[in-house]
């Protein structure tokens, strides 16, 4: 069992999986996680690595509640054009890193930008026309590249 030293009452703590409940952007979310829990005072505290694995966890219960793509299928999307994820940012008008922190899983798109997303999967025409219109390459998958993208 992992351990390691409160740093309120630098007493034992120990990795315990539990529920939690953390705020994603205005929503409250709760969810299965892992962190380090004081034997004595309880606090409950993560090391660097636990916090990102959190924040994966946390947005993934967002994408299962929500119904949205997993960071896997935006990275398929972007792909299926050739894209980088900082064109796939220039094609949407999205924030710098917004596709890095999508792919990583450490952010969960909202619903309108999932919505755009299966937009551009399902429809390379709209693909080619934001490419053109914001002067970026793409590659325009062909039919059955499509199809096979689609399953």
């Amino acid at each position: 069992m992992a351990k390691e030293t409160c740093y309120l009452c630098d007493q034992p703590a120990y990795v315990v999986t539990g529920q939690r409940q953390t705020q994603m952007g205005s929503r409250p979310i709760t969810f299965e996680d892992e962190f380090y829990q004081c034997s004595n005072c309880g606090e409950k505290f993560y090391d660097g690595n636990m916090a990102d694995e959190s924040f994966r966890r946390a947005a993934a219960a967002v994408r299962r509640e929500d119904g949205l793509l997993a960071p896997e299928e935006i990275r398929e999307i972007r792909t299926l054009y050739g894209l980088t994820q900082a064109d796939l940012e220039r094609l949407i008008k999205g924030g710098e890193k917004t596709v890095v922190r999508w792919e990583r899983g450490t952010v969960a798109q909202n619903a309108t930008a999932d919505t755009l997303l299966r937009v551009l999967r399902d429809h390379p025409e709209v693909v080619a026309k934001l490419a053109e219109e914001r002067g970026i390459a793409v590659v325009l998958p062909k039919p059955a590249e499509k199809a096979q993208a689609a399953a």
